[in-house]
């Protein structure tokens, strides 16, 4: 019986494997690290501390950039979860700032994380108008809800795009019903005010 050869090299597999492993764990950890300080900046921007709010999220922009252009497209995935971090807060100061809602293009991130960052962005505006509205900054509350729907509205069409964007169309649901229940509020609002 003739025997079988073969060039298979195990431990030069085990290298790669372990070189992929390393990989796929420093983009994991960079990525949390990253994603760990939104909440800071939210934070900073519902006690209107702006200046504030652009440094620390101007700090982390630059570090997500980093990250993405030295990530494998296979690891892209862990990074996601910060990009709709990044839009989400970027989308809010240009809103606070009384700025124009930024597109996908101005922004630079890929549509998934510009859609799902988008609609996060409506529960950090529902935020504003509660805190506007607490102030008794009527206009401000209004403004706040008036973005909200613009999100809204250019957004919900496309929900049937779940396929493409998984939990799009969840994401649409639960901002519908956001906007429902701020509806009804800013509705009472205005009968006081009168």
């Amino acid at each position: 019986m003739e025997s079988v050869k073969s060039d298979i090299d195990s431990q030069e597999i085990l290298k790669k494997l372990e070189a992929i492993d390393s990989e796929r764990e420093y983009v994991l950890k960079q990525s949390r690290s990253i994603l760990v300080s939104f909440p800071k900046i939210f934070a900073l921007l519902h006690d209107d501390k702006v200046a504030d709010a652009k440094a620390v999220l101007k700090e982390l922009r630059d570090r997500l950039s980093a990250l993405e252009s030295r990530t494998n497209y296979r690891w892209l995935k862990y990074v996601l979860p910060a990009q709709i971090e990044c839009v989400e807060a970027t989308t809010l100061l240009s809103i606070i700032e009384g700025s124009i809602i930024p597109s996908q293009t101005t922004l630079g991130f890929e549509i998934e994380a510009y859609m799902l960052g988008m609609l996060d962005c409506i529960g950090e505006l529902r935020r504003a108008v509660y805190e506007k509205i607490n102030e008794q900054n009527y206009e401000k509350a209004f403004f706040f809800y008036s973005s909200m729907k613009a999100i809204f509205d250019s957004i919900s069409p496309f929900s049937y795009f779940d396929n493409v964007i998984p939990s799009l169309r969840r994401k649409i649901d639960l901002a519908r019903r956001l906007m429902d229940e701020t509806y009804v509020d800013i509705t009472k609002m205005n009968k006081l005010k009168m």
